[in-house]
């Protein structure tokens, strides 16, 4: 009888064992972006960069336009040896500038990164847990697809939902 006990206990705390983990699938990046701070955030990127854009997409322009008369010829030869450096330079020029923009436009959304990303993660955490989740995963920043998900739940809108009324700016300021 103790053995039978014993046996049935063992067997009920593998049963609750066996059970399958309670899984969460949130899309950070794009609940960040969905955020009432993520959008204020990427729209203050946005008029940042604008001018940098603007600029850089009028050298282009130049670019172009300089290409189509040395491709229509009609120039010299000499004429044409300037136009092809005048190209070269101006291309060399705009490639630099670009990759710094690049760059500094990376550094920019690290930092809001940096700033709103601890955020977000706590309440992503406080979440799953007050739903009883015991994994959440991220999907939007995998290079992986989720192939198959059939016991996870999608929570990336409540996500945000539960950011702007707990932590977003605009969420009442806690005492």
């Amino acid at each position: 009888m103790k053995h039978q006990l014993a046996l049935l206990a063992l067997a009920a705390a593998g049963a609750a064992l066996a059970q399958t983990p309670k899984v969460a699938l949130v899309n950070l990046e794009q609940a960040l972006v969905s955020t009432t701070d993520g959008q204020n955030a990427e729209k203050k990127l946005d008029a940042r960069f604008a001018p940098r854009k603007a600029a850089l997409d009028q050298k282009h322009q130049e670019l172009m336009a300089l290409q189509d008369k040395l491709d229509k010829g009609g120039q010299g030869e000499e004429e044409r040896g300037r136009l092809a450096r005048e190209i070269d330079q101006k291309g060399d020029e705009a490639d630099k500038e670009t990759t710094q923009a690049d760059a500094d436009l990376e550094q920019a959304q690290q930092q809001v990164l940096r700033e709103l990303g601890p955020k977000l993660m706590t309440v992503v955490v406080r979440y799953a847990k007050e739903h009883g989740y015991d994994v959440v995963l991220d999907i939007g920043s995998s290079d992986m697809p989720r192939l198959y998900s059939e016991n996870a739940t999608e929570i990336t809108k409540e996500v945000v939902e539960e950011y702007e009324k707990t932590a977003g700016s605009a969420a009442p300021a806690k005492k």
